[in-house]
């Protein structure tokens, strides 16, 4: 009888290795965004200071690129041109702005029940955040409040500065049309106008009224400045009001 060939000894397939963690979408894109976004935030607070110190005109985006410690490559590669990056650092900080400006609005409506607003709300809801963030929002906000009042009032930036505020504002002045319906709209808007303006040199900080006062005002003291500030404003616009004769 034939013999049977012993069995082969199987052979253990080699261990698999094991399998690669799932690639979870987006992981590495969001490091690099986030990478990316780190940069662009430098980029805007370095030209918004040096917008704020020396104006559009005498900022470079080599100077830019400098204060980073980067080439200017980066700069250029992020935002372009140098009138990108000055309308970016007024659209950055003009969103918070407008969404404070539009939360207060929203109270003061709230309270009225579709009742027209007291001057005193419409003042201190458009005023008190940029004054507020002026003062205690730290370097980024105050290097910002100085680049508004530096070009707020120069015809070359009035069109990108009214982009991004005008939205807001005109929701505000048909407030105060509905309060002082007697107001002619003329008027209204040159008061609106000395507003802005107060609330814009307010926010310089220049020294002037230190000076002027032998240092018994600070303009860095906000709640006094303010307290101050909303009544005085608040009878400039009722001072407006055609009286019967």
């Amino acid at each position: 009888m034939a013999m049977k060939a012993p069995l082969r000894a199987l052979t253990p397939k080699p261990a698999r290795p094991p399998a690669a963690p799932a690639r979870q979408p987006g992981v590495t894109r969001a490091n690099t965004r986030r990478d990316g976004e780190g940069t662009r935030e430098r980029i805007l607070d370095a030209a918004e200071e040096l917008f704020a110190a020396h104006g559009f005109h005498g900022t470079s985006m080599r100077d830019v690129a400098e204060v980073i410690g980067s080439g200017i490559a980066l700069v250029t590669y992020h935002f372009g041109t140098k009138d990108v990056l000055f309308s970016t650092v007024i659209k950055r900080r003009a969103a918070y702005m407008a969404h404070e400006r539009i939360l207060a609005l929203d109270a003061a409506r709230a309270r009225v029940q579709g009742g027209a607003l007291p001057v005193e709300d419409l003042v201190s809801g458009y005023v008190w955040p940029f004054v507020e963030r002026s003062v205690a929002g730290g370097k980024g906000w105050k290097n910002y409040s100085l680049f508004v009042a530096r070009h707020a009032n120069s015809p070359e930036f009035s069109k990108v500065l009214s982009e991004h505020y005008d939205p807001v504002a005109r929701q505000y002045l048909n407030e105060f049309e509905r309060t002082f319906p007697g107001m002619p709209q003329k008027d209204l808007y040159y008061a609106f106008s000395f507003m802005v303006g107060a609330m814009v040199a307010t926010v310089a900080e220049p020294g002037r009224v230190e000076h002027l006062s032998f240092g018994q005002i600070k303009a860095s003291d906000v709640d006094e400045v303010f307290k101050r500030m909303l009544p005085f404003l608040s009878a400039g616009f009722k001072s407006l009001v055609p009286q019967p004769s």
